[in-house]
């Protein structure tokens, strides 16, 4: 999914069991295993060559299925990054934890994950994350002495931005895991097969005509260092070795483009291999799922399982056994919180396939694992809702509920650019617990992606296109999201702030718990000048969210401080930074209003408050260019020089584009005693646009401080 993008403000298992004598096996050394957990995002199962050789090699992935146990029906319980990476790390479906998409979940504190659980047994833990929806902020951190979630923030497309490479998490895992002792747990996620896809090369020549695979075969080659390093230091023969996907990719199958909005095998069906040093190769068909991965971990390291599991350890039938045959649930609710489509969910026992929505379907997997014949009879889909119903009793705890958390404005962005539509929780909060046909994913999704293909015109320089076509989505269907959000960028693109406006409230009101229309409308009413109308929808149909958001806090406060209300403002601020006490934006607006007090009122008082607040903003994110300006001014007001010289400094290496920076720096070099630096700023600044935006009177003033300390001929 791919949506446009704008500058804002400053299963799996583990190895083998110790084997019994006489069994052929290799010894297991004495001491407890390690456990590489390897999970690959977005990875189809049927591009991993052990189980399919007609898209792509995967030398390194097969290598691991050669020795290890290769589970061909493996499933995922939902079909977005942070769900699925939950499912696995606690050992429980989103029925008990409650994380149910990538945005406004946080997984709570209370529940245990796996390396809280090792960590107990001994083990030093370690993860390293490839990609945002799994940064610590998230809750997926619990128990790992170290979680390096530091991700590349301004990647070459908006799609690269908060996710870094393969290699480079690799070689982060790698320089933690050199010299450790045993035993460890070492947790590597990678996101590269993840939409947009763009390898490096040589696999984005290679493979030019299908760049999914591309990015398979790039990261199947990064796993080579893994996996090679474990083979030349010998601890190949002492670690447990998981990798799966986090759930799979459609790639137009079905008429969905990516993931997150169906539930075919397409995104549910993942590869899953586990090898041990102690286990031989074998393969199994049944039916297993992410929820397996704990228990079977737990049992292989020997240690115990914890009640809150609901997945069944596979070490039977890892060692040739009876194999476990149990309902898989799963759901794909990221319509349903984003947009208000119909929710889907459904079951699969052994070669039976149940997806529940409006238009229920019903596969016999067996016959046709493509799910192109839908069985579904009115007899049938009842008797399999009451199935499914018996078994989201039976994975359903009280505390589900709790993971639920509004996301900010900063989570909403990141994800949007990440190609997830993310909103609120409750769908749109419209409160409906009936959805008939018309709001079925199947029905909507078209709509959809009519929607975005009317983005792909505006990008190809065909805007009038583009807004007639989002237009008539719009009209053809009421709730989908992307096209009102799409149909505003375009306005504004085109400088028509009302009417993107217009098209902004149209969709709150027709959407209205969607939390990103709604910033989105106060942002552009907030960029119109109408303040008024900002505050009026800020403290009107106020959502949830706006609580937990400092962003919209900041929207708040700088429409109060337009209207002159400077202590509804303050009040504006300060709650924003009792959400988010290390918010640089917003600690800097608070130090611009009180500079800002200074001026008007000439009270130093103010001056030294706003010095506090912008030290703060400078020293949170040192990449805030108008923070070290304004701190600049202000400390050269407080006769600071020397500060206020680095401050200003600072300020033009952070953002060259406040030309102002340029006259303050040369009035505090004066006042500093360097008059040679002082012309040469005071110079840069004569010649730049904003000089020639000054008044005659303020011109003339510049010119006298350069022909009284510079001269005709004096320092440049």
């Amino acid at each position: 999914m791919r949506f446009p993008t704008r500058p804002r403000l400053p299963g799996l298992l583990i190895l083998g069991l110790i084997p019994l004598c006489g069994c052929g096996h290799p010894a297991r050394p004495a001491s407890r295993p390690n456990l590489l957990l390897v999970t690959v995002d977005t990875l189809r199962a049927d591009r991993v060559g052990f189980y399919s050789d007609r898209h792509v090699r995967t030398p390194n992935m097969d290598g691991l299925a050669g020795r290890g146990v290769v589970f061909t029906r493996a499933f995922s319980h939902c079909t977005t990054t942070l769900p699925a990476h939950t499912d696995i790390l606690l050992g429980a479906t989103p029925l008990y934890h409650g994380v149910h998409d990538n945005a406004n979940f946080v997984v709570g504190q209370e529940f245990l994950t796996l390396a809280e659980h090792l960590k107990g047994s001994g083990y030093s833990t370690g993860a390293f994350i490839g990609g945002f929806p799994l940064e610590s902020r998230f809750g997926l951190d619990q128990g790992f002495d170290i979680y390096d979630d530091r991700l590349d923030r301004t990647g070459p497309t908006p799609g690269d931005s908060w996710t870094r490479p393969a290699e480079a998490v690799i070689a982060s895992a790698l320089a933690w895991l050199e010299g450790r002792p045993s035993p460890w747990f070492l947790w590597v996620h990678l996101w590269d097969p993840h939409e947009p896809y763009s390898p490096p090369e040589p696999y984005k020549t290679r493979f030019a005509d299908s760049p999914y695979d591309g990015e398979v075969a790039y990261v199947d080659a990064a796993l080579g260092r893994l996996f090679g390093y474990l083979d030349r230091t010998g601890l190949d023969r002492s670690s447990l070795v998981l990798l799966t996907g986090d759930h799979g990719e459609s790639l137009g199958e079905h008429g969905e483009t990516t993931h997150g909005f169906l539930a075919y095998n397409a995104t549910l069906w993942i590869p899953l291999i586990i090898a041990d040093p102690g286990l031989g190769h074998r393969v199994v068909g049944a039916p297993v799922s992410h929820v397996d991965i704990f228990p079977t971990v737990c049992e292989l390291l020997g240690v115990d399982i914890p009640g809150q599991i609901q997945g069944t350890s596979l070490v039977r039938a890892m060692k040739g056994g009876p194999e476990v045959l149990r309902p898989i649930y799963f759901e794909s609710l990221t319509p349903f919180y984003s947009m208000d489509w119909a929710p889907v969910s459904g079951f699969i026992d052994q070669d039976e396939k149940f997806i529940d929505s409006p238009v229920p379907e019903i596969y016999d997997l067996g016959k046709d694992f493509s799910e192109a014949v839908n069985l579904a009879g009115a007899a049938a889909v009842e008797a399999k809702r009451e199935s499914l119903g018996e078994l989201v009793r039976s994975l359903s705890s009280g505390t589900a509920g709790k993971a639920a958390q509004a996301s900010d404005r900063e989570t909403l962005e990141r994800l949007r650019s990440l190609g997830y539509a993310a909103a609120s929780p409750g769908g749109g909060r419209s409160g409906r617990t009936k959805f008939g046909r018309e709001d079925d994913v199947k029905a909507l999704l078209p709509f959809y992606n009519r929607a975005m293909a009317a983005l792909s015109l505006y990008e190809a320089g065909k805007a009038g296109a583009a807004i007639e076509e989002t237009k008539a989505v719009i009209a053809a269907r009421k709730n989908i999201s992307t096209a009102y959000l799409n149909l505003a960028h375009f306005f504004k693109e085109e400088g028509r702030l009302d009417d993107a406006a217009a098209v902004l409230k149209e969709g709150f009101d027709a959407l209205p718990g969607n939390y990103y229309i709604y910033l989105e409308y106060v942002t552009c009413l907030y960029e119109a000048g109408d303040f008024d109308a900002a505050i009026a929808a800020l403290e009107g149909r106020r959502l949830p969210q706006v609580e937990f958001d400092p962003l919209v806090w900041n929207y708040a406060g700088l429409a109060w401080l337009k209207k002159g209300d400077e202590t509804k403002a303050r009040r504006c601020f300060e709650k924003a930074l009792s959400i988010d006490a290390e918010s640089s934006i917003t600690w800097y607006n608070l130090g611009n209003l009180d500079y800002s007090l200074f001026q008007s009122t000439g009270d130093r008082a103010r001056l030294e408050a706003a010095a506090g607040s912008l030290r703060k903003a400078a020293a949170i994110d040192p990449t805030n260019g108008p923070a070290h300006y304004v701190l600049g001014v202000t400390l050269y007001h407080l006769e600071d020089f020397p500060a206020a010289v680095a401050q200003l400094e600072s300020a033009l290496a952070g953002d060259p584009e406040i030309p102002e920076v340029l006259y303050y720096l040369g009035l505090a070099h004066l006042r500093a005693g360097d008059t040679s630096k002082a012309c040469v700023r005071l110079r840069e600044y004569r010649g730049t646009a904003h000089f020639g935006l000054l008044s005659a009177e303020e011109q003339e003033a510049v010119d006298g401080l350069i022909a009284r300390f510079c001269g005709r001929d004096g320092p440049s």
